[in-house]
């Protein structure tokens, strides 16, 4: 039998809120304030309770999720796991990430969305490849927004993935893929460069065109190195 307990967080203040997220309910989890089986509060109420976004506390689940301290289960609830990892291996993600370098991040989702494409080609009806045609088609005329449409398709493409992971996956560590695209996205014909990729990948999937989709996919991130490698040499950022 699961229990569900009201338990009291300190408000949360710092620049990597997920993770400090994270740190809270591991230290309730290996305290036993947080019993193996039991359910957690929902997204709202720990929003509520640590005064912080649903966002985050769903970055932050999604981190404990990936490390085995919980499971998630479809209109139940998400509960704390019968059998704990050990703690050794419990870093949190943004400080594995911490040294890793733009390139290594685009190298990382570009093996990231090969599988996710492969997956969409199997796994999506006609339809839904249909609306992300559609979403691939959407064009910015500003950086800021052209972001968001590129949060989305990528996002679109993860949900038809039918793998809850890889949507938590594309939400969790938008923040690292955002500052890339803000680094690669120069003006407008940059911007109509990359709707044409989307475009490009999108259209391959509906084909079912494996190959093909391989392709554009890879296409879209040599392009997007390419120009976050002119940024940098501009504008002297810093790879690390």
């Amino acid at each position: 039998m699961t229990t569900e307990t009201r338990l009291k967080f300190r408000p949360i203040r710092s620049d990597r809120l997920s993770d400090k997220v994270a740190e809270q309910l591991l230290e309730k989890i290996h305290s036993g304030e947080l019993a193996p089986g039991s359910r957690l509060p929902s997204e709202t109420e720990l929003a509520d309770q640590l005064e912080i976004s649903r966002g985050v506390i769903r970055e932050a689940l999604t981190i404990l999720q990936a490390q085995g301290y919980i499971r998630r289960r479809p209109k139940e609830g998400t509960f704390i796991e019968e059998t704990l990892p050990s703690k050794t291996v419990t870093l949190p993600i943004g400080e594995i990430l911490r040294d890793a370098t733009y390139f290594d991040l685009i190298e990382f989702r570009e093996a990231m969305e090969l599988k996710i494409a492969e997956l969409v080609i199997e796994r999506a009806t006609d339809e839904e490849i249909a609306g992300l045609v559609a979403a691939a088609e959407d064009l910015a005329e500003d950086d800021r927004t052209q972001r968001t449409i590129d949060h989305y398709f990528h996002y679109r493409m993860a949900e038809l993935t039918k793998n809850n992971f890889f949507m938590n996956f594309i939400d969790t560590y938008y923040d690292l893929i955002s500052e890339i695209a803000e680094m690669g996205h120069t003006n407008q014909v940059r911007r109509i460069e990359i709707m044409q990729e989307h475009l490009a990948i999108a259209t391959a999937i509906r084909r079912r065109d494996r190959r093909g989709t391989g392709e554009a996919v890879q296409n879209h991130m040599r392009r997007l190195k390419a120009s976050t490698a002119r940024r940098m040499k501009k504008g002297g950022a810093d790879e690390s």
